[in-house]
């Protein structure tokens, strides 16, 4: 019998070495404003965003899960506007390198998704799959809190929020990265996705990952995965008008679980085709 050849999974510090060159530019569009988002969990935070990438966020109200956490801090941040009036705000917390935040600001709205993701210990991705199926838990270590707001104003249950959405289910997408980099998107579910990787380091490369859809306007949507093989969160804004997309990609730099990375990243889109499933809805 021939020996079986196989594409081997990459860490996310050699995937993104050299991944990417179709990414949206940072915009200042933010500079010199500060907001107020009262988010359905109960936080209450003040965002203020100053020239240089820099930002500070103060806890107005409630608390984190680490009570020894401050409760305001002055990050480097990063702002995208794939379309106008909807930015991302991404940064990596500054007291804690293990841990993302990502704002979608609809400032069309006056609404917010927030998304907290925070990777797993070493423990945590070691524990075997077979033992998350009898503890009924997800097969990825990877841990995502998402959150909806109001800008400047009281959350309450007439706010609008981006909600779940199954819009994207049957589409499959082909993304380029950048002139190297190719990946489709078969949108399976809700809950789950496939990825395929065409042109890139990982090309033949494929799995099956958890994920959320979140409808933001009109052919806008936002897309958060998780994956379970190498711990990785994945989020992206996807315009089909506009054919185009603007994310991140987070996770460990290397096998050693010490330092994190946190790659912007951005695609042209192609919808190569649709399957409709409401003969199995019906």
């Amino acid at each position: 019998m021939a020996e079986q050849k196989h594409t081997p999974f990459m860490q996310v510090g050699d995937f993104v070495a050299s991944f990417g060159g179709n990414e949206l530019e940072h915009t200042d569009d933010l500079v010199g404003r500060s907001m107020d988002i009262s988010f359905d969990n109960g936080w209450v935070l003040r965002f203020s965003f100053s020239p240089g990438g820099q930002m500070e966020w103060i806890m107005l109200q409630g608390s984190g899960s680490d009570p020894a956490a401050p409760n305001q801090d002055l990050e480097t941040y990063r702002a995208t506007c794939l379309r106008q009036g909807y930015y991302l705000v991404d940064f990596i917390k500054r007291s804690k390198p293990t841990q993302t935040v990502s704002l979608l600001l609809d400032l069309v709205q006056n609404i917010a998704t927030a998304i907290v993701a925070t990777m797993p210990t070493r423990a945590e991705t070691l524990k075997p799959m077979f033992q998350r199926v009898i503890d009924r838990e997800l097969l990825t270590p990877m841990r995502a809190v998402i959150a909806h707001g109001a800008i400047d104003r009281p959350f309450s249950e007439q706010t609008p929020r981006h909600e779940s959405t199954e819009e994207l289910v049957g589409k499959r997408v082909r993304y380029q990265y950048g002139p190297n980099d190719s990946y489709e998107h078969i949108y399976l579910s809700r809950e789950f996705y496939t990825w395929h990787c065409i042109q890139g380091p990982e090309a033949g490369l494929s799995d099956t990952d958890y994920c959320q859809y979140y409808k933001v306007a009109d052919a806008v949507y936002l897309f958060v995965w998780l994956e379970k093989v190498i711990p990785t969160i994945g989020l992206i804004m996807i315009d089909f008008q506009r054919g185009k997309t603007s994310g991140k990609i987070f996770g460990y730099q290397a096998a050693d679980f010490g330092a994190t990375c946190n790659t912007p990243v951005g695609a042209y889109l192609t919808l190569k085709n649709e399957t409709r499933y409401d003969d199995a809805r019906s």
